[in-house]
């Protein structure tokens, strides 16, 4: 099922299968480096991603839904994707958004729950999106879309595949 909301993020259910996001926990888990204490987890960038068949499908979809994200003058690429492993306790717990001096290219940000949690991403208007094995959601890297991390009530490790859309390197 997919979800639609008027603030710019676009939730889609069963974008990876469950088989799907056990693979890529195995695969990853164990090549992540210790982040500092701030950000809460250790992460791998992904150098491959061609698990990701359903990716441009998605894309397409928010374009559909919000045309006005691709009417920018520069076009826009995935750049990255970091896989993050967030042990029992931890999670990224102040407000933030993607897009800032170090990162001022990024113009869409896109996570995809590897596992289910009773927590979730918490916006800064109160809105909050579960935690759900195989959900993927897109919205805006700007600081309209500040978000942070919930506490896991169960200490559990979670998994998160976190990407960035950054406006193309031959700008300007």
């Amino acid at each position: 099922m997919n979800k639609l909301n008027k603030n710019f993020v676009l939730i889609k259910d069963n974008f990876l299968s469950f088989e799907k996001c056990d693979y890529v926990i195995k695969k990853y888990k164990d090549k992540t480096t210790k982040k500092d204490s701030y950000s809460g987890y250790n992460s791998y960038f992904i150098k491959e991603y061609n698990f990701l068949t359903k990716l441009p499908e998605m894309i397409n979809e928010y374009i559909e839904f919000y045309p006005e994200s691709f009417l920018t003058p520069y076009r826009w690429t995935l750049d990255e994707i970091r896989f993050k492993h967030f042990k029992p306790g931890n999670y990224y717990k102040d407000f933030h958004c993607e897009h800032g001096y170090d990162n001022n290219k990024r113009v869409l940000n896109f996570m995809i729950y590897l596992s289910d949690h009773n927590c979730g991403t918490e916006f800064y208007t109160g809105e909050i999106i579960k935690s759900v094995k195989g959900r993927a959601v897109m919205f805006p890297a700007y600081f309209t879309h500040l978000h942070r991390g919930q506490p896991c009530p169960d200490k559990l490790d979670r998994y998160i595949l976190g990407g960035y859309f950054n406006y193309e390197n031959n700008i300007g």
